[in-house]
């Protein structure tokens, strides 16, 4: 019963990653200039979390490719979301006269 669960779990974390990254595409196709920086960086956060979910589902023991590979990938995904808001908290700054 746990381990359906967990499985439920992962398979809903990916398909809403997934679904993130096909909208996050479409946002970006769409927008221009510091908006687009933002949702770059947003969309690359996202694809980072996804790749790092994806590596958690091959993880063996004893194998060392991915004992850093997806640790590392979250770190980037928490790296890249910072830099996403950043910009949208600077752009929004700007457009309120702030800067």
């Amino acid at each position: 019963m746990n381990q359906n669960l967990e499985l439920i779990a992962k398979a809903i974390i990916l398909a809403a990653s997934l679904l993130a990254i096909i909208f996050g595409f479409g946002v970006v196709w769409r927008v221009e200039k510091k908006l687009d920086v933002s949702f770059k960086l947003f969309l690359a956060a996202v694809i980072a979390f996804f790749a790092g979910e994806v590596m958690g589902l091959f993880y063996i023991p004893g194998t060392s490719f991915l004992v850093y590979a997806a640790p590392a990938a979250k770190i980037l995904f928490a790296l890249l979301f910072l830099a996403g808001m950043a910009e949208m908290r600077n752009m929004i700054r700007r457009i309120d006269g702030e800067k």
